[in-house]
Formats: structure tokens, C-alpha cells, sequence
């Protein structure tokens, strides 16, 4: 894929985070574990980005290395046939992009039923 088609995607989830009232950081040329950071509620979520379903067994592991060491809860972007999927690294689940604005809540333990 090329560059210009993945900082594209970065920009779409960026988009996505900011709408849902995230403070977005993006990494440009993604040197590092992470292509953006969001920030919620007092919650700091790593983002990494791929066009395709391809995230290798050392990404994930220095994902859930930076939450374990430093708090960034790990979470994975990526497009199958244009459909946008977000999954949750710590609890093993895909996030569905309703609740995205809850999110925070929800990984906290809350609830997300708006009580």
C-alpha cells in the first residue's frame, strides 16, 4: 500500500476520535509503536493503523508492552472491503464504533447505557 493511501486511512480514525471528542496526536512518517494518540477522560489510547488485517506478532506484543510500562491502551485500526474495524488489544474485542465516546467508560469498567 502506499503512503499517501495510509496516511489517508490515519487521517479517517483521526477523524473518527475527534468527532467522538478525543485530542488527537498523529505520528507522521509512524516511526514508533503507534501512528496516533487519543486522549479521553484521562485515558491515553495508542492507535496503530493498517490498510489490511496485518499486524504482526511484534507490533502487538510492543502494543501491549507500551500499556503495560507506560498506560497507552493499545488498540488496532484496519479496513477489510472498506469497513473500518477497531480492535481492543487488552480485552481481546472489536470495539464498535458507536460507542467509541464511551470508550474510556467502558474500559474503566463502567457502564455505557448513559446512567
Amino acid at each position: 500500500m502506499s503512503y499517501k493511501k495510509g496516511r489517508n486511512f490515519e487521517y479517517q480514525i483521526i477523524k473518527l476520535f475527534s468527532s467522538a471528542g478525543y485530542y488527537t496526536v498523529r505520528s507522521a512518517g509512524s516511526h514508533g509503536i503507534f501512528d496516533i494518540l487519543a486522549v479521553k477522560d484521562g485515558v491515553i489510547f495508542g492507535i496503530q493503523c493498517k490498510l489490511a488485517n496485518n499486524l504482526s506478532k511484534c507490533e502487538k506484543s510492543a502494543m501491549l508492552n507500551a500499556y503495560k510500562e507506560f498506560g497507552i491502551y493499545p488498540l488496532y485500526a484496519y479496513k477489510i472491503n472498506r469497513t473500518i474495524y477497531l480492535d481492543d488489544l487488552v480485552r481481546g474485542k472489536t470495539i464498535d464504533l458507536n460507542e467509541l465516546g464511551d470508550l474510556p467508560k467502558i474500559i474503566k469498567g463502567g457502564c455505557n447505557d448513559g446512567k
